[in-house]
């Protein structure tokens, strides 16, 4: 138990973020989704965090109501990271225990967080439940 104590976001986050831009297309999008298996891509731009695209978010813009119309796809297909994006940003501070990105992805029932500066606008880094997962020992 002493080890998950001790240990700060920064000892286990993943320091190389991949990360898309605005513009990111989305067929951009949907391969780097199957090549990474990740299930966030955070939008940055000069290093500020402008939203996130996730698995769920690229879904959503296929899910149609079957009462309505369907969508021209065209104009679906033309869409681009900055258009799906969330601008809610989920994130710690590096310098905080993991104990604090546990709670907040366990409250949130999300799989990652991001990591920043104190300002929260600065990517530094990201969090997942696989990163906290190697620091907890069981006798």
């Amino acid at each position: 138990m002493r080890r998950i104590i001790e240990k700060k976001i920064e000892d286990v986050m993943t320091k190389h973020v991949i990360t898309v831009k605005r513009d990111t297309t989305l067929k951009e999008l949907k391969d780097m989704f199957g090549e990474h298996d990740f299930n966030v891509f955070p939008v940055v731009e000069n290093g500020e965090i402008l939203g996130v695209v996730t698995k769920l978010s690229f879904l959503k813009i296929f899910s149609f109501d079957p009462d309505r119309l369907i969508p021209d796809l065209k104009s679906i297909y033309a869409k681009n990271a900055e258009d799906i994006m969330s601008r809610r940003i989920i994130a710690v501070c590096s310098g905080e225990s993991i104990q604090k990105a546990a709670r907040k992805m366990l409250d949130l029932r999300v799989r990652s967080v991001l990591v920043t500066d104190r300002s929260k606008k600065l990517l530094k880094g990201i969090i997942t439940r696989g990163d906290i997962m190697k620091y907890i020992e069981i006798d």
